[in-house]
């Protein structure tokens, strides 16, 4: 989003310093100062859903390894849509949770998304081409970390 309202700004200032020069006589056509118009639409990866099949849980005491994430039994599959900034799961009741991704990073091969839900933050960090994915989440005094795999939702 940031990107875009970079690019809409530079877009809007570019314009106003060619109505500048239109106005004042100088020769009409593209300046050098205007870049180039911005894509359409960013190109998002399709959905992928993840399985996390081990988890461990730190507290200041110390790390252990866990059954759950959170309230989800292992292993514990997550759908992550990022057209829709979701990511969607079920609890071991049957209650679907979505949890909005704040943020998308990239560089090369490797994403990071984040958010924050219920007072918990979190972060996936995972690969297009690879299947390895890691999920931590911080709250309540402690760092859980999850390790599984993604591929393409089909």
């Amino acid at each position: 989003m940031l990107k875009t309202a970079a690019t809409a700004l530079c877009l809007i200032l570019g314009l106003a310093a060619a109505q500048a020069q239109d106005s004042s006589g100088a020769a009409s056509g593209p300046s050098a100062a205007v870049p180039p118009p911005a894509p359409a639409v960013d190109t998002l990866p399709a959905p992928i859903t993840c399985s996390f099949e081990k988890v461990f849980v730190c507290e200041a005491s110390g790390c252990a390894p866990s059954t759950e994430l959170g309230t989800i039994d292992l292993p514990a599959r997550f759908l992550i849509h990022f057209g829709e900034q979701i990511i969607a799961s079920v609890s071991d009741d049957n209650v679907p949770h979505i949890s909005s991704i704040q943020s998308v990073i990239g560089d090369g091969d490797t994403l990071i998304l984040d958010g924050n839900d219920n007072m918990a933050a979190w972060a996936i960090e995972l690969s297009p081409s690879k299947p390895e994915a890691t999920l931590t989440t911080l709250a309540g005094g402690k760092v859980l970390t999850a390790f599984g795999t993604c591929k393409p939702a089909e």
